[in-house]
């Protein structure tokens, strides 16, 4: 069953992006200005990676786990999704300038982590691969509860 959940889930989510790039992104193209087209990539940089960065303070996770993380993280569907809402319930004043750079930020987004996916997810396997000896094992190598956390929480009766 889940696996029939996951390939619907799959299946959905490439037909938002068909549909997206069909019908929204096309105009949002012929809008953009320099200053939308700046914002793109640093909501696709900064904006995106930092906050990645900062989350995973604490975890002892190296650079290039970081910036892996940071580049391929949070994805866009969510934003196509706040998008049509806002043009759905409307009444934001200058919605355009803002559906503009959503939909352009999404674009940039489909076609910059598509043409790096398979080279970057190579690099850093190989990387990872190259530092799995048990005796130093970094972070990257473990299973996920066995990554140490910052603070450790405290069952109710103090433990």
């Amino acid at each position: 069953m889940d696996v029939v959940l996951e390939a619907a889930g799959d299946l959905l989510g490439a037909i938002t992006f068909v549909v997206f790039g069909a019908v929204l992104l096309g105009p949002a193209i012929g809008d953009a200005s320099w200053g939308i087209v700046l914002y793109a990539v640093l909501s696709l940089t900064v904006v995106r990676m930092l906050p990645v960065a900062v989350a995973l303070i604490g975890t002892h996770a190296r650079r290039p786990t970081v910036a892996f993380l940071g580049w391929f993280g949070p994805r866009g569907l969510a934003s196509i999704v706040f998008a049509l809402l806002v043009i759905e319930e409307g009444g934001l004043p200058d919605q355009e300038p803002l559906l503009t750079a959503v939909f352009v930020t999404v674009g940039l987004s489909v076609l910059a982590h598509g043409a790096s996916a398979a080279p970057l997810s190579r690099r850093y396997a190989e990387w990872v691969q190259a530092r799995a000896v048990p005796e130093t094992a970094p972070v990257e190598t473990l299973e996920a509860m066995d990554i140490p956390w910052r603070h450790r929480v405290l069952e109710p009766d103090g433990t």
